[in-house]
């Protein structure tokens, strides 16, 4: 795996479905025989990802003689179709890799990388698509009541005994009147949830969809399918984990709150990275080029080992 300028850059057009779903293909000169897939989060974005990190990421291991696929899953875009989100992307990475397949008949090994909810997709599904020998996940979103609760009361204890929290108390910087009413609404709600009675107002359609998307709420039977894509997935998998995430503390309450997932996540030759100063999303340049180094040292250390 090797190279310096990166390859190039291929649009496609492939089914899935009956809908139509755009990719590109960073393709080398000269293709290794491991190639990757970079899969969107959901959300307002598309194949470039959030800063244009899977463009980035691209470009960087196409000049190391990686191929790389990045694409539109159905519904976000220049794809077709309805968005499904990320509890439904079998058909979707099926669809890709044969793809990439077809048009880089050099690549024999599919890797799939994707953070956030693309991280939690690939872990559900990676063990139904054929061809796919790793999968590297940032920051795998988790998120619960009970691991928001955990994190909240973390980060806030940790402020506690910070200089800076002080400071800005005593220059009445934060306004504690709303951080009061915030604590009183959250008592009620969690009070209203088991009597059964709220007195609130009734929703309009637009909270409606918001709570039923998950910004109340949230089914987490999800993890629950993670967790067993995770165990059924025979291949090696990389962690990739933001030092500013409170997405990434969520996913270690998980791990510290489940024997079952400390079992999956911590099976021989899965690996993790930290990265301490990164947030969410690997945001900053540096971030950007620490992931490309992780992923590309992932890459080569699978291509050594057969």
């Amino acid at each position: 795996m090797s190279g310096t300028q990166p390859g190039q850059e291929i649009p496609l057009v492939f089914e899935c479905r009956g809908e139509n779903l755009l990719g590109i293909i960073h393709q080398p000169s000269s293709p290794a025989r491991y190639g990757i897939i970079t899969v969107v989060a959901g959300g307002p974005q598309y194949r470039a990802g959030m800063g244009r990190g899977l463009v980035s990421m691209g470009r960087a291991l196409s000049a190391r003689g990686i191929a790389v696929m990045r694409f539109d899953h159905r519904g976000l875009g220049d794809s077709s179709g309805d968005f499904l989100g990320f509890e439904h992307l079998d058909n979707d990475l099926q669809a890709a890799v044969a793809a990439f397949r077809a048009h880089v008949p050099e690549v024999e090994k599919i890797v799939l990388w994707g953070g956030c909810d693309a991280a939690s997709g690939i872990m559900m599904h990676a063990c139904k698509v054929p061809d796919v020998v790793s999968i590297i996940m940032g920051n795998p979103f988790v998120s619960t009541s009970e691991t928001q609760a955990a994190v909240a009361r973390q980060h806030y204890l940790k402020r506690l005994g910070e200089w800076s929290f002080w400071r800005k108390l005593l220059r009445f910087e934060y306004n504690l009147f709303d951080y009061v009413g915030a604590a009183v609404s959250r008592v009620r709600a969690k009070l209203s949830k088991r009597t059964g009675k709220s007195g609130s107002k009734p929703e309009n359609k637009a909270a409606a969809i918001a709570r039923s998307a998950g910004a109340a709420e949230r089914d987490t039977s999800f993890i629950d399918k993670m967790l067993a894509g995770l165990q059924s997935f025979d291949g090696p998998a990389l962690f990739v984990m933001s030092g500013q995430s409170l997405v990434s503390k969520e996913f270690d309450e998980l791990l510290a709150r489940s024997s079952a997932w400390r079992a999956a996540y911590g099976r021989p030759g899965n690996q993790r990275v930290d990265l301490p100063n990164a947030d969410q999303a690997f945001s900053s340049q540096d971030a950007k080029a620490r992931v490309n180094e992780a992923v590309t040292g992932w890459l080569q250390r699978l291509d050594q080992s057969g």
